[in-house]
C-alpha cells in the first residue's frame, strides 16, 4: 500500500515574518528656517486678491488686512530667529499666559483692541503682490534647490552624508547608533510647521550627533531611520 499523506511543509522562521529593508535606501532632506515663511507669502497672494478685485477697497477691511500683514510678518521673524525648545517653550507659554490673565483683571482687552483697531497700517496691491513674489520665490528656490544640494541617504546598517555636487560624502556604520525624533519648538514644529515638521538626531555608535533640522514628515522618517540601521546589510 502507497503512503497518500503528504508532509506536513516546514514552518517558516519568525524573521520571515519580517519586513525586507534589505535593498531599501532612504533619503532625508534638510531645509533652512525660510521653510517657515510660507504664511507672508500666501498672505501676500490673498491680500493682493482680495485689494485687486476691490474687496480690500474699504477701509476697515483694508486696515485689518494691513495689520494682519504686520503681525504675520513678525511673528514668522519671532518664530524663525528665536528658538524656544523644551523649557523655553513652557516659559513662553506661560508668559503670554499670565499676560492674558493680567490684562483680563485690569479690563485692558477694549482699549488695547480700540488702539489696534484706530492704528492705520494699509498696503497697496502692489506691495502685495511684491512680497508674495519675492519670498514665495526665494522659499521656492531654498526649498527644491538649495536644501537638496546636502542630504542623507540611510541605508540597511549604514548612514551617509551626501553632496549633489562636489566632494564631501560620509558613510558611517549604522551599529549602534540610535535615532531621534524632536519637535519641541512650539512656534516652529506646531505651529508654523504645522505638526508636520520636526528635527532628526542621529547618534553614531561613537557618540558623533548628525542634527537634521526642519525635516518635513520628520516622525516618519525617524521611525523609518530606526528600522533601518538596525538592519544588518545584504552582502
Amino acid at each position: 500500500m502507497t503512503d497518500d499523506k503528504t508532509p506536513a511543509p516546514a514552518a517558516k522562521p519568525a524573521s520571515a515574518n519580517l519586513p525586507d529593508h534589505s535593498h531599501k535606501v532612504l533619503k532625508v532632506y534638510t531645509h533652512s528656517p525660510i521653510i517657515y515663511w510660507w504664511p507672508v507669502w500666501a498672505l501676500g497672494f490673498i491680500f493682493w486678491i482680495f485689494t485687486a478685485t476691490g474687496v480690500g477697497d474699504d477701509g476697515t477691511a483694508a486696515r485689518v488686512q494691513g495689520l494682519t500683514f504686520v503681525f504675520a510678518l513678525v511673528f514668522v521673524i519671532f518664530s524663525t530667529t528665536v528658538r524656544l525648545r523644551g523649557a523655553n517653550s513652557v516659559i513662553f507659554g506661560l508668559i503670554l499666559a499670565i499676560g492674558g490673565i493680567l490684562l483680563t483683571m485690569g479690563n485692558m482687552f477694549a482699549p488695547v483692541a480700540s488702539f489696534l483697531g484706530q492704528m492705520d497700517i494699509t498696503m497697496s496691491s502692489t506691495f502685495y503682490l511684491f512680497m508674495g513674489v519675492s519670498i514665495f520665490v526665494m522659499w521656492a528656490v531654498m526649498m527644491f534647490a538649495f536644501d537638496k544640494v546636502k542630504f542623507y541617504e540611510i541605508a540597511p546598517g549604514q548612514v551617509r552624508e551626501r553632496m549633489f555636487w562636489g566632494s564631501g560624502d560620509r558613510a558611517e556604520s549604522g551599529a549602534n547608533a540610535r535615532c531621534r525624533y524632536r519637535a519641541d519648538d512650539f512656534l516652529r514644529h506646531r505651529m508654523l510647521g504645522l505638526v508636520v515638521t520636526g528635527d532628526i538626531e542621529i547618534t553614531l555608535g561613537d557618540g558623533e550627533i548628525w542634527h537634521l533640522h526642519n525635516v518635513l514628515f520628520a516622525k516618519r522618517k525617524a521611525s523609518q531611520i530606526n528600522d533601518l540601521i538596525v538592519t544588518r546589510p545584504v552582502d
